[in-house]
């Protein structure tokens, strides 16, 4: 079972001036993912794991989050086709079985397509460090091809996946550089993509989060899709992600 949450940035109510709102996961986690590659990155996601400490629980959770702006994302390379509107991102966050290093070992791996029978490609091809200075500790950088089956249609993109060690949590951002809308009325694009990943200990387990934001075109009637009906399926796809790796890495199903 998963408990779902409306989480939408705090709008401070003093009317002092320079008062900010205090962070929100969601605010946090857009935080996190801007400044990723930047000198206060490991800062960042410590503040983001303080927060889900606070979230945490023995049941998976997810969170609705709201639609970016450009401003948001003006640092990363993106489709300028994008309809923010259509943007709406989620949070997940669990418990898997398991240890950080389990995980990670596996991230080089040019098969991700273990981690969901909905993939049916995930091709990974390493751009930038090597496997063995990555576990060491360092920097990894992919570029993956992904073509996946979900919700009655079909949807395939490239995805920028980058993985950086801040201490023991390894924190991961995947970005779609060059999604396009759908030229055909049949056809389901992944126009914009922005995601932060964390795997990290939590009470002597594994922790997995995962926070994204994506424009995903399809025939379905826009005014017709209630949002959270629809964040709710990507967040249960998001835990089939996660159980998927947990079984490849584990060698044992998941049990609920």
């Amino acid at each position: 079972m998963v408990r779902y949450l409306l989480l939408a940035l705090l709008v401070a109510c003093s009317s002092t001036q320079g008062t900010e709102a205090p962070p929100t996961l969601e605010s946090q986690t857009l935080l996190a993912l801007q400044r990723f590659y930047d000198d206060d990155a490991a800062e960042q996601v410590d503040a983001l794991v303080a927060l889900l400490d606070d979230e945490m629980g023995e049941e998976p959770v997810g969170f609705y989050f709201d639609a970016l702006e450009a401003s948001d994302v003006e640092m990363f390379e993106h489709s300028d086709e994008a309809i923010w509107a259509h943007t709406a991102g989620c949070g997940v966050l669990a418990y898997v079985r398991g240890e950080v290093p389990d995980y990670a070992a596996v991230v080089a791996e040019p098969d991700q397509s273990f981690a969901d029978s909905s993939y049916a490609v995930w091709s990974r091809e390493i751009t930038g460090g090597n496997e063995a200075d990555f576990l060491d500790g360092g920097e990894l950088d992919t570029w993956n091809h992904i073509e996946k089956a979900g919700f009655g249609f079909d949807v395939a993109y490239d995805m920028d996946k980058d993985f950086r060690w801040f201490g023991s949590t390894l924190a991961m951002i995947s970005l779609v550089p060059d999604g396009h809308l759908p030229t055909d009325a049949l056809d389901t694009q992944l126009v914009v993509g922005f995601t932060l990943e964390l795997w990290y200990e939590h009470d002597g387990r594994m922790a997995w989060y995962n926070g994204s934001w994506t424009e995903i075109e399809s025939p379905l009637d826009e005014d017709s899709v209630d949002i959270e009906w629809w964040l709710d399926q990507l967040i249960d796809g998001t835990l089939d992600y996660y159980w998927g790796t947990e079984e490849y890495v584990t060698g044992e199903p998941h049990e609920d």
